[in-house]
């Protein structure tokens, strides 16, 4: 596969072939600038330096030229030369640094690498410099005061990007996909900081470029490895509330032609426990260790590198059933297992074409007991494995300054087995297959306009096959006055536990079948007497399709002052084919069996409004609010109508209007960040504070909305602190901080289990 997307590329490479070049390194300070821009003077003819900052580009003619070499964060620098026929000039060139005000360079909004400032869509960078000022050591840490985004609470730690739940939101690792979601959550707290470059978060659909799971946007965590000529050791430890602890050692080396990154990293945690009147905590105890090594090596023009992590969590609980005499306690174990490995090959072909070709490979285990603390006997167990699979090629085309094409495709293999994932009646195990394409042109006619076109194709095994194109502007007025537009769709498959899931729950007695298992599952049950009636005949069912999306993002940020800069934004998506539970049939046993349809239609919308200023060189301050309305349709048009009702807690009923809707669960209309940074010396303190609104988790008077002030969990503000002093060794840097979270000490009850309460925590750090 990967030979018959090459060899196109290779004739053209034998066609482009050139009496004369110009080649060489491009560096400041001795370190390498990766992806500069090398351009003929007077000409849109040029070519782009790799990750090494070296570059090739062919002479048109023989004689004099010049050429304008220029990167984000340096200085444009002109040379002028001269070449004779078939001469190859080799040039080191050296560029001087400069401040500005965003220097960020990012990847994951176009699949290539591009300033900050110009990038058409809303993105947020956390860099390695402010993961260690705020202390944060799990993702869950990087993004929580973070303008717009929410952690929430449902088997495990989840996030909110525009009003969406957290299975909406793609989480990456160096571009690769992270699997594991447990009922669609991919729990942050799993995912350490440690080695960790940047975190980039795109905010709105991105499926034109990464697919389902994207469509209310993408986390990509961007790894690290040193320039050449630099190596690093370094240890660092971390004591909190609650016995939490988090260590890390890592080591790295960079030469002319190889480098390479490694970490270990150690977090665990006692557990706490938000009911002490009831036997368990609410947190249990747990162990976690994270392995990750990176390499890149340099073969010839092309460059290889590799990737692979490998994690595993111990976790120790109990809970019990029943009260008094007839009460049984039981322990809680489970242990989860997961791993990638990412080899990828990035082949120039010539000054113009590079392509890369990626694997990715990771699984997925989890493993839990449950055991009666009285006689030892199992009394639950629950076993589940993912596999996945994924070959990709991606060629990039630098026609000139003004156009870049990326194209690619690949293939994706996922695998499930487990408990509740068993065999079809013929024996086959849950699969999926999928094939995909994407393209992408960013074109910039001038400095004031530039536009991103790009659509993804996929076709997957078991549902119909999704286009699904974007478009976005970028307008620049003036260098300190930037616009920002898009428009484009995005789509979320079907989920393997909406596809392929068979359970039944031995307690309560329900049961939840998947659509590709709805059929298979009530005939069984039918066959074993125990059902009473169907309601609907599922042979006429249409089947199960992807969830699309609609949205539009507009922004603009402005330079208002040297030091004070303004942004304001706003988003609209309109989502139909939302995937929800409805029964399907009633058991012999008065309970349900349950399956899963394309019924619902939402709506998210909001306005953002952030100011940063820096008043003084060591100081700067930031604000955001954010205001999201996040809705059902067929609520709001009922609720217009006048037909919903509510029950006051003395069930009295009364008539609601659309003002008494609370939204979608979980969501909060309001919500606000404060930040303030400063530096004196070599001590750094770091405050942040958020606030969110109240927000709706429960439906008490059975209308299907959060209306009643008891079914809202109460506005919640949280204010974080965090300071850093750094020591001069004679050989290396210490090190030290100390750290306060939740300084007020505000707590929601099990309503909110991840806030306990205030927790305090000591880390020192030792570097070479």
């Amino acid at each position: 596969m990967i030979a018959r997307h090459c060899l196109p590329l290779l004739a053209l490479l034998a066609a482009a072939a050139s009496a004369q070049t110009v080649e060489g390194t491009i560096a400041s300070e001795g370190a390498p600038v990766p992806f500069a821009t090398v351009r003929l003077a007077e000409t849109e003819r040029g070519t782009a330096a790799d990750a090494e900052g070296t570059f090739r580009l062919a002479l048109p003619e023989l004689g004099p030229f010049a050429l304008i070499v220029s990167a984000v964060g340096y200085e444009p620098l002109r040379i002028e030369g001269a070449a004779a026929e078939g001469e190859t000039v080799r040039l080191a060139v050296a560029l001087d640094a400069v401040t500005v005000e965003t220097d960020d360079v990012v990847v994951t909004a176009t699949r290539t690498v591009k300033a900050l400032e110009d990038v058409a869509v809303p993105i947020t960078v956390v860099s390695a410099d402010d993961l260690r000022q705020q202390g944060a050591v799990r993702l869950s840490d990087a993004l929580e005061s973070l303008p717009g985004l929410f952690l929430s609470d449902d088997h495990g730690t989840g996030l909110q990007v525009q009003g969406f739940a957290s299975d909406y939101t793609l989480i990456l690792l160096d571009g690769e996909p992270i699997v594991g979601r447990t009922a669609g959550t991919l729990d942050l707290d799993r995912l350490t900081v440690a080695g960790l470059e940047r975190v980039e978060i795109v905010e709105g659909p991105s499926s034109s470029l990464y697919g389902s799971e994207a469509l209310a946007g993408v986390v990509n965590l961007v790894t690290s490895l040193p320039a050449a000529g630099r190596e690093h050791a370094g240890a660092r430890v971390r004591a909190g509330s609650y016995g939490t602890t988090d260590a890390t050692a890592e080591a790295s080396i960079g030469r002319e032609n190889w480098s390479a990154r490694a970490f270990v990293n150690r977090f665990a945690s006692d557990g706490y426990d938000l009911t002490p009147e009831s036997f368990g905590a609410t947190v249990p105890t747990y162990t976690d260790w994270t392995g990750d090594v990176r390499l890149q090596a340099r073969l010839g023009a092309a460059t290889l590198r590799l990737g692979g992590r490998a994690t595993t969590q111990d976790q120790q609980g109990g809970f019990s059933l029943g009260s008094g005499e007839l009460e049984t306690r039981y322990d809680d174990t489970g242990k989860r297992t997961d791993w990638s490995l990412h080899p990828e090959l990035t082949v120039p072909l010539n000054e113009t074409v590079r392509v890369t070709t990626s694997l990715y490979g990771a699984r997925y285990t989890t493993e839990t007991r449950y055991v009666n603390q009285t006689d030892g006997s199992l009394y639950y167990s629950d076993d589940f494995d993912q596999r996945y699979a994924k070959a990709e090629v991606q060629a990039d085309a630098l026609w000139n300054a003004r156009n870049l094409t990326v194209v690619g495709g690949g293939v994706i293999d996922e695998r499930l087995a487990g408990d509740r994932y068993s065999p079809d009646a013929s024996g086959a195990a849950p699969s999926a297959q999928q094939v995909f394409a994407f393209a992408q042109h960013e074109w910039a006619p001038s400095r004031l306009l530039e536009v991103n076109a790009s659509a993804r194709f996929d076709a997957h095994s078991d549902y119909a096959a999704r286009l699904t194109p974007k478009l976005s502007l970028l307008v620049r007025p003036s260098e300190a006055l930037r616009f920002r537009a898009s428009v484009g769709s995005g789509f979320k498959a079907p989920a393997f536990r909406q596809l392929y899931l068979s359970f039944t729950n031995a307690a309560a007695g329900y049961s939840v079948f998947g659509a590709t298992r709805l059929e298979e599952g009530l005939a069984e049950l039918e066959a074993q007497g125990q059902i009473a009636q169907r309601y609907i005949d599922v042979a006429e069912l249409d089947a199960i399709q992807a969830e699309n999306s609609v949205a539009f993002n507009l922004g603009a940020s402005a330079d208002v002052l040297p030091g004070l800069t303004v942004e304001v934004g706003g988003f609209w998506n309109e989502v139909r084919d939302l995937i929800e539970t409805q029964p399907v049939a009633q058991k012999t046993n008065g309970q349900q069996v349950f399956a899963y349809f394309n019924l619902a239609e939402i709506y998210t919308r909001g306005l953002d409004a952030s100011v940063t200023a820096r008043p003084l060189a060591d100081l700067e301050l930031s604000a955001s609010y954010q205001f999201l309305q996040a809705r059902d349709r067929e609520i709001v048009d009922a609720l217009n109508e006048g037909t919903v009702s509510g029950r006051d807690p003395d069930n009295r009923e009364y008539r609601l209007s659309l003002s008494d809707y609370g939204g979608l669960f979980g969501r909060s209309p309001h919500s606000a960040t404060l930040r303030a940074s400063y530096t004196l010396a070599e001590t750094t303190a770091s405050l942040r504070g958020r606030w969110r609104s109240r927000y709706g988790y429960a439906d008490f008077d059975g209308n299907g909305i959060a209306n009643r002030d008891d079914e809202f969990v109460a506005a919640t503000p949280i204010v974080d602190l965090t300071i850093t002093r750094e020591f001069a060794l004679p050989t290396g840097r210490l090190a030290a901080q100390v750290g306060a979270d939740n300084l007020f000490d505000t707590t929601r009850g099990t309503l909110v289990p991840s806030l306990p309460g205030r927790t305090v925590f000591a880390s020192l750090g030792f570097s070479l």
